[in-house]
């Protein structure tokens, strides 16, 4: 093999390292090694290895360019970097024995982590058969995953617990080794980690791939494609996980998919009335009654979904047995009725960090500091939740504001956050694009990136850090279909031949 290939070579098992890697979200060699508590991607050792062995010398050469999707994101990195500066000329109030200098510089690498994963996959990806790889092994990444949570699943629901050698293998694969009790956690670190991995990476490549009927695998049972019976495993999993925030950003997902339908089931009514009858009543008919009639059913329609959900949430949940009880809002306040679904928490972050917000509105506090004023900024109700107590006075971390927007806004002030908020809208232009484009994998990377933004929406109040590389993959995944040139109307499915990873 020449020098060349085995150079090829040497890329593709790290990229398809990373891919097989991406379930693992805190893994205990990273975790130990840079003393992070949680977050720590066990696919960020080979793609650091792919970024030394191929994007830097890809870089330098003539073809270094990078996509001009990156734009946005290269000045919200230089936003939050003087925001990081500047945050050395505040008051820092004194916590504990935290040092700002090492919370900035983690800050500032979980973003280089996750700005990593979707330059490296919108760049490294510069062909089909690269595209057709990457999307291989992060199915089979995500059949593990799948496989995993069931075995969770049914032994806890046939022995009300778990054997030993669950925990060991667990603690090999995660920093903590926890198995929750009723809930399937993964290879993730929580099973809302879980949820969020599943609503921001494999579930919209599972869903799109099954509306436009595409596969990049030959594999078939009764008909459905690989890719289908993961949508059904992903789906069963997400559900088994318990992850309200990971339901409702799913069910979001689907809300959207139903929107679209409706609107082209109004136009299609319009053409057929407009087709079949030219009169008054036609004009009359097709300009008001049935746009009207159709909102008012899809407004019905949408509530009844939404109202059944949190009925079923309700029952199968613990913690929403309450959700329905709203005279405790009158005598306990809105506070007091999140507390009574266990929401309390998140909302007392998220008052926490929006009240450090308006005190530093236009470059925030810097990464990775928030959580230094939470002592001073804090509302009262908190003090008497364990949870808090718990971070403020036992934890060996700094609280912060469990909210990907509210720490947009905390630690990089309004500025930082309009341009992370630019950079999204950038993507959702480039996923429409591509869901109209004849190419079928185009279209379908379109769609999976427009899906995976609708549940970023709804994610982003639950998960707050960078690192985790699930939508930073995704957007990657479409900015670098964006940008190939594959054939229009190509086989759903046509695995090439080759005698090495690139001819």
């Amino acid at each position: 093999m020449s020098t060349k290939n085995w150079y090829l070579s040497l890329q593709y098992i790290l990229w398809g390292s990373v891919g097989l890697l991406l379930p693992l979200t805190s893994f205990p060699l990273i975790a130990q090694r840079f003393n992070i508590h949680s977050v720590a991607p066990a696919a960020a050792l080979p793609l650091v290895g792919l970024l030394l062995v191929w994007y830097l010398p890809h870089l330098v050469s003539p073809d270094g360019h990078l996509p001009s999707q990156t734009i946005p994101l290269l000045v919200f990195a230089g936003i939050a970097v003087l925001s990081s500066l500047f945050a050395f000329l505040i008051p820092f109030p004194p916590f504990r024995s935290a040092n700002v200098w090492n919370n900035i510089r983690e800050g500032l690498l979980t973003l280089g982590v996750g700005g990593a994963f979707y330059v490296l996959t919108a760049t490294w990806i510069n062909s089909s058969k690269r595209l057709m790889f990457v999307l291989r092994v992060i199915h089979i990444g995500g059949i593990v995953i799948i496989l995993w949570s069931f075995w969770q699943a049914v032994t806890w629901y046939t022995r009300q617990g778990y054997p030993t050698w669950m925990f060991v293998l667990q603690s090999y694969l995660t920093s903590n080794g926890r198995l929750f009790d009723q809930r399937v956690t993964g290879l993730a670190f929580e099973p809302s980690w879980l949820a969020h991995q599943l609503n921001l990476l494999y579930l919209p490549l599972w869903l799109a791939t099954t509306l436009q009927r595409t596969t990049v695998f030959r594999f078939r049972v009764l008909g459905l494609s690989l890719e289908n019976l993961c949508l059904l495993g992903g789906g069963a999993v997400l559900f088994l996980s318990f992850s309200r925030v990971g339901w409702l950003a799913f069910l979001c997902t689907l809300a959207y998919l139903i929107l679209r339908a409706n609107l082209t089931l109004i136009r299609w009514s319009r053409d057929q009335i407009q087709k079949h009858l030219h009169l008054n009543l036609a004009r009359w008919i097709m300009e008001r009654a049935i746009p009207l009639g159709l909102a008012f059913v899809l407004v019905a329609a949408y509530a009844g979904l939404f109202l059944g959900a949190g009925f079923v949430l309700s029952r199968l949940d613990p913690r929403m047995r309450d959700l329905f009880r709203f005279e405790f809002v009158r005598t306990e306040g809105v506070v007091g009725y999140a507390n009574r679904l266990v929401f309390a928490e998140r909302l007392v972050y998220w008052q926490t960090g929006y009240r450090i917000f308006a005190d530093y509105p236009w470059l925030g506090v810097g990464l990775g500091n928030a959580g230094y004023f939470f002592p001073q900024k804090m509302v009262t109700f908190g003090w008497a939740l364990t949870e808090v107590q718990d971070l403020m006075f036992r934890k060996p971390f700094i609280p912060n504001t469990k909210s990907l927007w509210v720490r947009l806004l905390t630690e990089t002030g309004v500025i930082g956050f309009v341009t992370f908020l630019t950079w999204l809208y950038v993507i959702w232009v480039t996923a429409r694009s591509l869901g109209r484009a004849p190419d079928l994998h185009q279209r379908t990377l379109g769609w999976a990136a427009m899906l995976g933004l609708i549940a970023l929406v709804i994610e982003g109040f639950s998960v707050d850090t960078f690192a985790l590389p699930y939508f930073w993959t995704l957007f990657g995944l479409a900015t670098a279909a964006a940008s190939l040139p594959l054939s229009p109307n190509s086989a759903p499915a046509s695995p090439e031949r080759e005698t090495s990873p690139e001819a």
